[in-house]
């Protein structure tokens, strides 16, 4: 009779590969988890701001302080959001040529501002407005380029008419968001070219297919309008018909700029609109209500809006401030009062108001 025998050292071997091969599994497991819980979070939030113009006071400001300057009292909110959106309302560019109107109303920025819009946690910046053409379509290109060169997306402006119509797609937390934007006055001291470099001039006859188009492609559709008339604490029929149209065909959310002042907000047909959030980095202007502004801070969870806040915000000294005194107060009930009878629900916690 033969015998064989394993000899020790290769079933603990066998033993050895065994557990190894168990930490490794494990260990591969615990790292998709992790990957896959920072990819898709089940809740994000987005932060919209007002018009930022870096020339006049502004760039005073800039050249005595920093170009840091203008974010430092709101950076708290700003950086915290997963996507931070703004109106830019002047090229950045030191090249360019004026455009034929006001020349106190033609303005122009430093393209270092692109550099500290990223830093203070700007990730999308809005060029569908009156002033993105103020030094031609050079000043525009320049623009755009210092903007993408500091990974800042460009919406509402483009190399030709049908760019300038292209949404922006980002995503976050696995969430995929839509952005439109629309500047409804016409081409104002230069000669409009569809197939030059210019800003996404508001067509009727495409806002449709465009938003039904974009809302196919993403989970949340954001759609701008730079519209209204300035210093105008009430939407127009026209702000309010267009907004409406973009909601019925499938925006989840409106927002506005232009009028300089924060108008109300609507609730229609299952969406939202903010008519106006008036100025964020601006110099002094004479009218009432023009350094008084929020921040709309949106909560998505499960890819559906579930949360809305508007953050109270003083313009001083060119500076977009946060504060807890009275004038938050005052802000925060004169943003109520312009609402009435929009079918908002309000509810002021901790100077901070609670959208429904």
């Amino acid at each position: 009779m033969q015998f064989q025998f394993q000899p020790i050292h290769t079933i603990q071997d066998a033993d050895n590969k065994k557990i190894i091969l168990s930490s490794l599994l494990l260990f591969t497991i615990i790292f998709l988890i992790i990957i896959l819980s920072f990819g898709n979070k089940n809740e994000i939030t987005i932060s919209c701001t007002g018009d930022i113009l870096f020339d006049r006071g502004v760039k005073i400001k800039l050249n005595a302080y920093g170009y840091d300057y203008p974010y430092k009292n709101v950076l708290e909110v700003l950086k915290k959001s997963d996507l931070t959106i703004g109106n830019l309302e002047c090229p950045l560019t030191s090249a360019g040529t004026p455009v034929y109107k006001r020349s106190d109303l033609i303005f122009k920025g430093d393209t270092k501002n692109a550099k500290e819009l990223k830093a203070a946690g700007f990730d999308v910046l809005n060029l569908a407005n009156n002033h993105s053409m103020d030094q031609g379509r050079e000043g525009l290109l320049n623009t755009m380029k210092a903007l993408k060169d500091n990974n800042i997306a460009v919406v509402g402006a483009g190399l030709n008419k049908k760019d300038s119509h292209k949404p922006v797609f980002v995503t976050r937390g696995g969430v995929k968001i839509g952005i439109l934007s629309y500047s409804c006055f016409p081409a104002e001291g230069y000669i409009f070219d569809s197939e030059m470099a210019d800003i996404c001039h508001f067509d009727e006859n495409l806002l449709k297919e465009e938003i039904v188009k974009a809302k196919k492609d993403c989970d949340f559709l954001m759609v701008f309008f730079h519209h209204g008339n300035e210093y105008d604490f009430y939407p127009s029929e026209i702000q309010k018909k267009y907004s409406h149209t973009a909601i019925d065909n499938g925006a989840d959310i409106v927002v506005g700029n232009h009028p300089h002042v924060l108008q109300g907000a609507e609730k229609y047909n299952g969406g939202y609109i903010f008519y106006s959030l008036g100025n964020f980095i601006f110099d002094r202007q004479a009218p009432f209500g023009t350094n008084e502004t929020i921040i709309l801070n949106l909560t998505l969870k499960n890819k559906k809006l579930s949360e809305i806040d508007a953050i109270p915000v003083k313009i001083i000294e060119c500076q977009p401030t946060l504060s807890n005194d009275k004038s938050n107060v005052e802000i925060l009930n004169n943003f109520i009062r312009h609402s009435e009878g929009m079918g908002v629900n309000f509810k002021i916690e901790e100077n901070i108001i609670k959208i429904k």
